[in-house]
C-alpha cells in the first residue's frame, strides 16, 4: 500500500472513537504479543468499538474485512469513512447544543434522540442522521452500553456525564482515514457469511458477546435477537472449520466451563481484564478472560 508512507496517520495504530462496553482497548497489551507474526488479510466479524482493527491494520499494513450484526454501528463507520466532514459538522452542532444546556436540558435532549427509534418517521432518517444519533448516544448513554429491547429499540438510560467527549474532530478524522485506507468491507453480515471470505494465511479476530459468567451477569441484548449458547456453539464449530482451511484465528471470551469445553482442542490462555459492564462500580474489578488461538 504505497500511500502509507506519504500519510503519517497510517503509520501508527489509531485510538477508537467509540466507547464500547467490553471493548478490547484495555486488553490490547495482552493481545499484541499473541497476534501472529504475519498474515495476508485481516477479518473481524464482531467489530464493535474496533480497538483491535484500529491497532492492527495500521501496525501490519493489511487490508481488513469488517462486519457486525448491529446495522447502526456499520452505518456509523460508513458515514465516518465516506462523509467525514459532513459528519463532523453535524456532531459539532449537536455537541454545542448539549454542552450549553443545563442538566435538565441535557437529559431531555438525550431522551429525544434515544427515543427517536420509537417513531414511524425513524425509517426515513438518512444514514448521516442515524450515524450522528448513534455517536451521540454512544457518548452520552450510561456506561457506553449499546443495548436494545426485543423491538430493536435502544433502551440504555442517560449517562449524566459532566464532560462527555463528544466533539473530537482530530480523532474522528484519524479514524476516518484508517477506515478509508484499510477497510475493504464494512457489512451487516452474520459471522458465518462474513468469514466465508477468509482464506488460508488470513487472520481472524473474534470478539463475540461473552458467555455469561453467572445467572445475574447476562448481557446478550446487543442486538434484538441476542447471542445465546447455541450461537456460541455455532461459532466454535466455525472456528474448527477455519482451522481446517488454514485460517489463523484468535478469539476472546469469558473464563467459563462452557468456553473451555468448546475450545479445548485449541491453545487457551487466561488473561486478566477489567469488567466494565456491571451497574455496580464496586464489581467492576479485574476478572479472568480467555484468549483462544489455533496457532502458537
Amino acid at each position: 500500500m504505497s500511500t502509507v508512507q506519504s500519510d503519517p496517520v497510517l503509520l501508527k495504530p489509531t485510538v477508537p472513537v467509540l466507547k464500547w462496553a467490553g471493548g478490547k482497548g484495555q486488553l490490547l497489551p495482552h493481545l499484541i504479543p499473541l497476534f501472529p507474526p504475519s498474515f495476508a488479510r485481516y477479518h473481524e466479524p464482531f467489530l464493535g468499538g474496533g480497538a483491535v482493527f484500529f491497532y492492527l491494520a495500521p501496525a501490519r499494513d493489511v487490508p481488513a474485512y469488517l462486519s457486525d450484526m448491529n446495522p447502526d454501528l456499520i452505518i456509523f463507520y460508513r458515514v465516518l469513512r465516506d462523509r467525514t466532514e459532513e459528519f463532523i459538522d453535524a456532531v459539532r452542532s449537536l455537541a454545542e447544543m448539549y454542552e450549553q444546556a443545563d442538566e435538565a436540558g441535557r437529559k431531555a435532549l438525550y431522551y429525544s434522540w434515544r427515543n427517536a427509534d420509537r417513531s414511524p418517521d425513524f425509517s426515513t432518517w438518512s444514514p448521516l442522521q442515524r450515524a450522528v444519533r448513534f455517536y451521540f448516544l454512544n457518548k452520552t448513554a450510561y456506561n457506553g452500553l449499546y443495548r436494545t429491547n426485543r423491538r430493536g429499540h435502544f433502551n440504555v438510560p442517560w449517562g449524566r456525564y459532566a464532560r462527555p467527549a463528544l466533539f473530537i474532530p482530530d480523532a474522528l478524522r484519524r479514524a476516518a482515514r484508517v477506515l478509508q485506507h484499510y477497510a475493504q468491507r464494512l457489512a451487516v453480515t452474520p459471522f458465518e457469511e462474513a468469514l466465508a471470505l477468509a482464506q488460508a494465511g488470513d487472520f481472524v479476530y473474534l470478539d463475540p458477546p461473552y458467555v455469561p459468567r453467572s445467572s445475574t451477569a447476562k448481557f446478550t441484548a446487543y442486538t434484538k435477537d441476542g447471542f445465546g449458547e447455541e450461537d456460541q456453539r455455532r461459532l466454535a464449530a466455525l472456528c474448527r472449520t477455519l482451522d481446517r482451511r488454514g485460517v489463523l484465528f484468535m478469539l476472546s471470551n469469558s473464563d467459563t466451563p462452557l468456553v473451555w469445553s468448546l475450545y479445548r482442542t485449541f491453545h487457551v490462555r487466561r488473561v486478566w481484564a477489567r469488567r466494565n459492564i456491571s451497574a455496580r462500580g464496586a464489581s467492576r474489578g479485574p476478572v479472568t478472560e480467555l484468549v483462544i488461538r489455533n496457532y502458537v
